[in-house]
């Protein structure tokens, strides 16, 4: 899926995928990062069904299956 102009100049923008994951593990809600193709950025999405979650994630779902 192709992000939309105006989705593009709403959402933050990270300069590098490492500072995006950082943002996304203290998040309190499953955030993944994307490179987005008009600005060549990072941005966050909480769209995660199919995609590969980031570990801390991963490690965060496993924890709380367990609870």
């Amino acid at each position: 899926m192709r992000t939309r102009p105006g989705i593009c100049r709403r959402k933050r923008r990270f300069a590098t995928e490492d500072a995006a994951l950082q943002v996304a593990a203290g998040a309190t809600v499953a955030l993944r990062p994307y490179k987005c193709g008009l600005c060549r950025q990072y941005h966050l999405t909480s769209r995660t069904k199919g995609m590969k979650l980031p570990g801390f994630e991963r490690e965060r779902r496993a924890v709380q299956g367990r609870a």
